[in-house]
């Protein structure tokens, strides 16, 4: 374990003893419960260190008969972190130095006999700090597992300049340090540490604290997370070449943060990263990153083990997050974190995705089929789709049919309708307690799978995310509409005959909405650059529309997909105003 000596002495203990067992007027935070905490010395009692040229410690105690209500709430939360929330009382008079402050727990062994402090207290780990002028008010934790606690019997507060300790509290455990507000606040491991205000990632080294987050049976099952907070961006860019992308170093991993205007928090799931206990480096810590913190949360998983709430991530992360971290073998499921109500499923192997989806996808899109259900026998030899997107609409049209007509849908289908209900995406309508039919929501569905090599599931995300985009915002809608109807008509009657001819898509080319929607995806999902020669060197090339439509072929073959170029650089510079993204690029956080 790593140990620090108090560099104000320890030894001093020796004139500050205590015999006083008087309750101050500080209330220590336990849950939703306020407890009193017993004062040990004078300072204490008014939680007020006054004069810290003579007396610069405060004790308090945990009284006995509320140790069982803390340790129970420690076993609840699992790791919990004790915070104590301190304020200069004249910070102007430290214009011109600074001071320091150290806290720490009290154990067993300080005390001697009716609750009285020994008069000299052991070397222990404790966090220290500087005070300066632009200190004021600040909040500092030591965070430790929960059987940890029952060894704890109190804390002290130590200063070399007035300081009130305003009140006390057990909060769910974490690490790091926020400095977004009005009150910044340090979280430190049980091992303690030193809060350099000049070097914030002193505070952001995770290499040894594993074994707080590791072990899900001490976290009730629960998982670990980074998450980053930035300094709202007040500048706009205007171009995305001009875009800022922050770097940080997570042990060997490095990943990207681009910046856009009204959204600024970002999660890094412990368990996507290569190495997630490491330090955590960058130039813009405590400049334009105002928090990192590490912290847990639930799982997720319901009385029946299954995976409903999805995990919040940025896209960019999709691909690359390890399929042995799943919380089911079968199937992982995200929530684009930049638009809440957006899911990524993404299945282990096609086979569960068409158990999810394939039905669903000839009700949705396939000539012949759309808004009828297929049976199985119906489509078991025909191409649903590698990867899929469903807006709110659709989906409570699907699974109400389904219930009305009594249709026997598979397990895995049953089991989206779940999903889709619990993250209100559909909405049960129920009378007299039954579900009669399903609302639309708010939100859309998006599917990959690992089968998909790497760099097609890359595509996908960039495909479907936009089409989760087109569900959800009716102005990016009406963009695409108007960018649409005024492209180039040869180029648009190409890809109406592309998508009428591929047998693997054979889409309804009569419903404007789907059609609009894929047009916006294909100019969307490569940069603009290789969207010309994509249609001309790719599509125009293939057998299927060399054989049915030469002509069509042979034009967007000469024009080097002109037409389409300039379509997807008017809806990439459109997105980018509005979100930050780009022509082959959704994700605001690469790696």
């Amino acid at each position: 374990m790593v140990t620090r000596r108090l560099f104000f002495v320890f030894i001093i203990f020796l004139c500050l003893f205590v015999s006083c067992s008087k309750e101050s007027s500080l209330l220590f935070t336990c849950g939703e419960n306020e407890i009193p905490i017993i004062a040990l010395n004078n300072n204490a009692k008014n939680a007020f260190i006054k004069k810290p040229e003579s007396s610069s410690y405060a004790y308090f105690s945990f009284p006995e008969e509320y140790i069982f209500q803390i340790q129970n709430k420690a076993n609840e939360l699992g790791i919990v972190s004790f915070k104590v929330l301190l304020k200069v009382a004249n910070p102007e008079s430290l214009t011109d130095k600074l001071g320091q402050f150290a806290f720490g727990f009290l154990y067993p062994n300080d005390f001697k006999s009716k609750g009285k402090l020994n008069k000299s207290l052991d070397e222990r780990p404790i966090v220290t700090g500087e005070i300066n002028s632009g200190s004021n008010i600040f909040s500092v934790a030591m965070t430790v597992p929960a059987e940890s606690v029952s060894s704890l019997k109190g804390f002290f507060v130590y200063s070399t300049v007035p300081l009130l300790v305003e009140n006390a509290s057990m909060v769910l455990g974490q690490l790091g340090f926020d400095i977004s507000s009005s009150v910044p606040e340090y979280f430190l491991p049980q091992e303690g540490g030193n809060i350099s205000l000049g070097n914030l990632q002193s505070v952001t080294d995770f290499s040894n604290v594993g074994y707080l987050f590791f072990d899900e049976i001490k976290t009730k099952g629960r998982r670990p997370i980074i998450s980053i907070k930035l300094q709202p961006l007040e500048k706009t860019y205007s171009s995305p070449k001009e875009q800022q992308r922050l770097s940080i170093n997570i042990g060997k991993e490095e990943i990207f943060i681009r910046r856009v205007q009204n959204h600024n928090n970002y999660s890094l799931h412990c368990c996507a990263l290569e190495t997630p206990f490491a330090p955590v480096v960058s130039d813009n810590v405590g400049k334009e990153i105002v928090a990192i913190t590490m912290k847990y949360q639930d799982s997720s998983l319901d009385s029946q083990g299954r995976v409903l709430a999805p995990l919040n991530t940025d896209p960019g992360m999709i691909p690359l997050w390890s399929q042995s971290s799943w919380r089911n073998k079968e199937y992982e499921l995200f929530q684009w974190e930049q638009f809440p109500g957006i899911l990524f499923f993404d299945t282990a192997n096609y086979k569960i995705q068409d158990d999810f989806f394939k039905r669903l996808a000839f009700f949705t899109e396939k000539t012949g089929y759309v808004g009828t259900l297929a049976s199985d026998s119906e489509i078991k030899n025909q191409h649903g789709f590698n990867a899929h997107d469903y807006r709110a609409e659709t989906l409570a049209d699907f699974f109400t049919l389904a219930l009305k007509t009594n249709f026997p849908l598979n397990e895995k289908e049953k089991l989206l309708c779940d999903i889709l209900v619990y993250n209100k995406i559909i909405l049960p309508v129920i009378q007299d307690n039954e579900i009669l039919a399903y609302s639309p929501g708010y939100g859309a569905i998006i599917s990959i799978s690992q089968e998909s090599a790497m760099y097609l599931r890359y595509t996908f995300v960039v495909h479907e995310g936009f089409h989760g985009l087109y569900f959800v915002d009716s102005a990016f809608r009406d963009e695409v509409a108007k960018i649409y109807n005024s492209s180039d008509k040869d180029s648009i009657q190409f890809l109406l005959r592309y998508f009428q001819i591929q047998a693997s898509l054979n889409y309804n080319i009569e419903d404007t909405y789907l059609i609009q929607n894929e047009f916006m995806a294909y100019m969307m999902q490569q940069s603009v650059v290789r969207t010309g020669s994509y249609f001309a060197d790719n599509l125009a090339q293939r057998g299927s529309m060399l054989r049915e439509e030469p002509i069509l072929s042979a034009y967007v073959t000469e024009t080097k997909g002109q037409g389409f170029m300039e379509a997807s650089q008017r809806i990439s510079d459109y997105v980018f105003k509005r979100w930050g993204m780009e022509a082959g690029r959704i994700a605001l956080v690469t790696r």
